[in-house]
């Protein structure tokens, strides 16, 4: 039957839409229909197309209101779409000569195939071709061309199709559903679709050889959309949707099976085979039937050549003389171990089941070649790429045999093409680099290496052989900014740092021109020790805005240092005295910028903020600045005072659910007048006072995962509390320095010493709200509730509208039995913080035991729906222990007994509700 495609337009841009539609027109031979999507009555672009309409039999016009959300118009559109096979594409897309065609090969390469998409020039993940060198539009033609012929047949895999341009068949959307229209940033009901498809078998490809324009999606800027707010609203959506899956049900499994085969490949590209190994083994034993799991743990010990360890992995499964691709995998076991025979026999099995078997093909081919049958193993090479044109081992293999035979260019040319088209496999790999080296082509090889990184960003060997491809070639700068990112993303060894640290030599430090007068430079100052975990994320991430690093070590014994001067740092050697001042001010002293910027090595800053910052140095004026940074403080307790949700602003950088704000100068000028002062949780303010430096708030944050490392910040902790115990008798009265031990006890949970410390700032400082609510918090830890309840009332008295004067305030209630009077100051407050999840939380609780159960379970419900929710049932568990500590076990059962209501349940759940149960009998 011949195809028939619908093809749905989402309008939105009417000079985008004009372009859209004039090259699909153009370049579209395929028997189609075209579906115009539009939301609102936008007199232009309707009248525009309701002409073409006109003149088309084959177009027409969905037009849904503009309070509803565009995927609902698409879903319309589906529904009434008569093609047997579905492209929808966005308005700011434009196509080429073969765009069509090609992604219909690549749906149809494959039985299993779900949703295909093409390479383009302006997206993020595999599909956006990193060097589109185009220039101009009018080129795109010639462009695309040359780009399809350079990698036809290439596919590959990928769990998510953007949605700017997807093609999926009919019977796709009957197995799995339309698009969700919850969402409506635009980006995760592609993630969601995908996902549905993935989960049900399906393989969604990238059609590597199809190449078309995007404008960008500029819909959410020039409408003015709050596209920031709607991601992010949607990002908890699919996180809701996807999380807290049974895993014992079936699309628990599914999902599993899933994400363990996708991880497992990733880490066996990063070269970590055995935790590969280990993750593939746990997902047989939790789901012991999903015949993928060996299929996928085989193949990378094949790939890695340990044959007998795969065989082992293929005789566990139940015994299937129809199961094609175990035979095949079989059949390449038996072949590394050197069994010809048996080996030959499995694939005389496979072909008469499936006569077109391309990979059992191949190794027909190469059982000949090793027999010496060199003309019956070029037959069925050549079979085998008959049978599927985007299987790179045949072509590898054809290689081999013209080398052989000295026929070096065409032997290249095979070469080459196995690895475009199967560039992850070790021995296509290994063979297409050798043969460049041989020949000295490193020229040829590096834009062909450059895409293959792109498309497989995991693949420890392709980004290492990209590297030594530019030192060959003497790019020794586009060389060291692979080696930055191999030092970030993968586990490197001395020898890889030896090497890296040639090419610096060669490159020099990263420094400053004191001659060239520039203004508005900045040093990056920075003391360290033993921070080789981090170090390297945190200079690739400001390295683009400083112009010099200065890395101030106090005794490492790890490679911190040779990280540091990888990435061009100077790096000097301090004696620790027990005084972080001292350092940081020998770090400044060897700063030759205009501006100082700290960082610690367990901080980034992200890179949708390198332009405020340059703004901010580069500004002129008169009088020295100083600008105070808001740092993200990372954590996974999402019921800890003054946690904030992450809001999806910064998705590469944000971690754990959420985080807690401090507040300190990072950035000021370089004047020999402003040096840091206390030996612990030093600050530069005082100085800055003294030289009447004002201190700007900049709106861009700093990202701090210390605390998300529990051993290491907890062992940081002890070091910067011992050495401000030791330093305080010397400070004398000095409420800075009482103030930041105070809140590094209680950070360490010594109470005792944080309540004595807190009194002691309140001596000197007596209206200090913060040591009030500091002071109640150490007081309902250790269980005394009068006193912390004293507490929160003076921090009442001293700041009504501090929200963590109330919140103690309430839990003190709570824990001394008056549940109701919690009630009415929680709410309260949420009145004045509508957005503050740790009051919401603790009012939920309260309602449950106040006995307002029904309300209670409301609570939970809206809290299930916020970046808490993944943590309810370690919360209830906490606060429940709490209340049993202060005698209330009818509060905690009563808590309890919601949680698991609203299936907010874990072990301990169950556990302490039993035990409060006892207690209970017991009390009777």
């Amino acid at each position: 039957m011949r195809d028939f495609i619908s093809i749905i337009v989402s309008v939105d841009q009417l000079k985008y839409t004009k372009k859209c539609v004039e090259s699909i027109r153009k370049y579209t031979p395929e028997f189609h229909e075209m579906i115009f999507v539009i939301n609102g009555f936008k007199a232009g672009k309707v009248k525009w197309i309701k002409e073409l309409i006109n003149k088309n039999r084959n177009y027409r016009l969905i037009k849904g209101n503009e309070n509803v959300p565009l995927i609902k118009s698409c879903n319309d559109a589906i529904r009434t779409a008569s093609g047997n096979h579905i492209v929808l594409i966005k308005d700011h897309v434009v196509v080429a000569d073969g765009w069509l065609s090609g992604m219909l090969e690549c749906i149809n390469s494959a039985p299993a195939a779900g949703i295909v998409g093409p390479m383009t020039n302006n997206s993020n993940g595999a599909q956006n071709v990193i060097d589109a060198d185009y220039g101009s539009i009018d080129r795109l033609e010639e462009y695309a061309g040359t780009f399809r012929q350079r990698n036809r047949h290439r596919y590959v895999p990928s769990r998510v199709i953007g949605g700017f341009c997807m093609l999926f068949k009919r019977d796709l959307v009957e197995k799995i559903g339309l698009l969700d229209e919850s969402f409506r940033a635009g980006s995760f009901e592609d993630k969601d679709f995908c996902l549905r498809a993935a989960l049900e078998g399906h393989r969604n490809l990238i059609a590597g050889d199809v190449f078309v324009h995007q404008y960008g999606s500029k819909s959410f800027v020039e409408n003015g959309t709050n596209y920031d707010s709607t991601k992010s609203n949607d990002k908890k959506l699919f996180a809701e949707k996807w999380s807290g899956i049974d895993a014992q049900s079936p699309l628990g499994k599914k999902l599993l099976t899933l994400n363990i085969m996708e991880k497992a490949g990733e880490l066996y590209q990063k070269g970590e085979i055995g935790n590969a190994v280990d993750m593939l083994l746990k997902g047989i034993g939790h789901c012991p039937d999903d015949e993928r799991l060996y299929h996928t743990l085989s193949k990378i010990l094949i790939d890695a050549k340990q044959f007998k360890d795969a065989l082992d992995v293929l005789n566990e499964m139940k015994p299937d003389n129809q199961d094609v691709k175990r035979l095949e995998l079989t059949g390449y076991c038996k072949e590394g171990l050197e069994l010809h025979e048996e080996a030959e026999e499995c694939a005389d099995r496979v072909l008469s089941l499936n006569s077109g078997s391309a990979s059992t093909l191949n190794l027909k081919g190469i059982l000949a070649y090793k027999r010496g049958e060199e003309r019956e193993a070029k037959t069925f090479f050549n079979r085998a790429i008959e049978s599927d044109q985007g299987y790179g081992e045949p072509y590898t293999n054809l290689g081999t045999l013209k080398w052989d035979l000295g026929q070096e260019e065409e032997a290249l040319n095979l070469f080459e093409r196995g690895f475009i088209l199967s560039p992850t496999v070790t021995g296509i790999i290994t063979t297409y680099h050798s043969a460049i080296a041989s020949l000295g082509e490193f020229r040829r090889a590096e834009p062909v290496f450059r895409e293959a990184n792109a498309l497989h960003p995991h693949n420890e060997r392709l980004k290492l052989l990209l590297i030594d491809i530019f030192i060959q070639q003497g790019k020794y700068d586009a060389a060291m900014k692979e080696i930055e990112d191999v030092m970030v993303a993968f586990a490197i060894d001395d020898g890889f740092i030896s090497a890296a640290l040639r090419v610096r030599d060669i490159l020099g430090l990263k420094e400053i021109n004191k001659t060239s007068g520039e203004k508005g430079t900045v040093s990056l100052c920075m003391i360290v020790k033993n921070e080789e975990e981090d170090l390297a994320k945190c200079l690739r991430s400001v390295k683009p805005v400083v112009d010099e690093m200065i890395v101030v070590d106090t005794g490492s014994t790890d490679r911190t240092r040779d990280i540091a001067r990888v990435f061009g740092a100077k790096v000097y050697d301090f004696k620790w005295t027990d005084d972080f001042s001292e350092a940081r001010n020998f770090s400044i002293s060897k700063a030759s910028g205009n501006w100082i910027f700290l960082l610690d090595a367990d901080e980034v800053i992200s890179s949708l903020d390198y332009g405020y910052f340059r703004a901010i140095v580069r500004k002129s004026s008169s009088k020295p600045g100083a600008y105070s940074f808001v740092t993200r403080n990372y954590m996974t307790r999402a019921n800890t005072v003054g946690w904030i949700a992450n809001d999806g602003r910064y998705d590469l950088e944000e971690a754990a659910d959420g985080w807690i704000p401090s507040f300190k100068v990072r950035l000021f000028q370089n004047e020999s007048h402003i040096r840091f002062e206390y030996p612990v949780h030093e600050m530069v303010e005082p100085s800055l006072v003294r030289g009447g430096i004002a201190v700007m708030k900049s709106n861009m944050p700093i990202h701090h995962y210390g605390k998300l490392n529990k051993e290491k910040s907890d062992c940081k902790g002890e070091a910067y509390y011992h050495i401000g115990r030791k330093k305080l008798d010397e400070m004398g009265h000095d409420a800075v320095a009482v103030r930041e031990l105070a809140i590094q006890a209680g950070l360490l949970k010594k109470w005792e010493e944080a309540i004595e410390l807190w009194q002691r700032l309140i001596g000197i400082q007596p209206k200090t709200p913060e040591a009030f609510v500091n002071m109640g918090t150490a007081y309902w830890h250790l269980g005394k509730y009068d006193h912390a309840l004293s507490a929160a009332k003076r921090a009442i008295e001293l700041a009504p509208h501090m929200n963590e004067s109330s919140y103690n305030y309430a839990i003190c209630e709570l824990h001394l039995g008056n549940a109701g009077q919690a009630i009415s100051v929680l709410e309260d407050l949420l009145d004045r913080s509508p957005g503050y999840l740790p009051a919401q939380f603790m009012l939920t609780a309260a309602y449950c035991c106040d006995g307002r159960r029904e309300k209670g379970l409301e609570g939970f419900e809206k809290l299930g729906k916020t970046n808490m929710g993944p943590g309810l049932a370690i919360s209830c568990h906490e606060l429940a222990k709490g209340l049993i500590s202060a005698q209330r076990i009818e509060y905690a059962i009563l808590l309890l007994d919601a949680a698991m209501e609203s299936k907010n349940i874990n072990k301990d759940v169950l556990a302490l509700f039993s035990e409060c149960l006892e207690m209970r009998k017991c009390a009777a």
